[in-house]
């Protein structure tokens, strides 16, 4: 397994870079966002890699942190999302969108991602929501390339972490008390969400309050 690739960039194309390590040649293949992070061509980086096997085909992708690269690799555990789909995911959607999306049992940021159809989009919530805890851990610090951090003890949770499990409270409290008061669970689930990802500091109590105002006006 090639886990860590650093070489000096040849050429950027469009959904690969290509790297010079030691006289060899190699295409990474990299998102978006990754692709126009990167430096000019003659420039020495790092990336972190996955390497896809198969009979006919060695294939790298990279990534700018261990974070995404982690949520990369989860993402290729659900049944029907291939490399393009995962790579897609980290880029148009992110790792802390997507963990915050999955903890709130919400499939619809993944059908913005290309290739991911409403069927997929739901299987990722299904298959990678009993695996919150571990994918909540990676909604925290970014381990990255260039840097790299350390922390002391075991029992200490990132303030990401900690902000994720009291929005997946609040939520929980909140939809309790929109279904009670007659809502459709669904339609008040997607209105919370959307409260969530436009807000930085909600408590249940405001939160009711602003999904009633847009439920209101449907």
């Amino acid at each position: 397994m090639i886990g860590k690739i650093s070489g000096i960039i040849d050429f950027i194309g469009s959904d690969f870079v290509l790297l010079d390590v030691n006289g060899v040649g190699y295409e990474v293949y990299c998102s978006t966002n990754t692709l126009n992070s990167l430096p000019s061509s003659g420039e020495q980086i790092t990336l972190f890699t996955d390497l896809l096997v198969r009979q006919d085909l060695l294939q790298l992708t990279g990534f700018k942190n261990l974070n995404e690269r982690s949520f990369y690799r989860e993402l290729l555990t659900v049944q029907g999302v291939g490399m393009k789909g995962a790579l897609s995911i980290v880029d148009t959607i992110g790792v802390t969108a997507s963990i915050r999306a999955i903890s709130m049992d919400d499939w619809q940021p993944f059908k913005s991602a290309p290739t991911i159809g409403p069927k997929i989009a739901q299987r990722i919530v299904l298959e990678l929501k009993p695996k919150i805890s571990k994918l909540l851990i990676l909604g925290g610090e970014s381990v990255d390339s260039q840097t790299t951090s350390t922390q002391s003890g075991k029992n200490i949770e990132s303030k990401e972490s900690k902000k994720f499990n009291r929005e997946v409270q609040i939520r929980t409290e909140a939809l309790s008390a929109l279904v009670k008061l007659g809502y459709s669970e669904s339609v008040a689930a997607g209105v919370l969400t959307q409260i969530i990802l436009e807000s930085d500091e909600l408590t249940t109590e405001s939160l009711i309050k602003e999904s009633l105002q847009r439920l209101s006006s449907l």
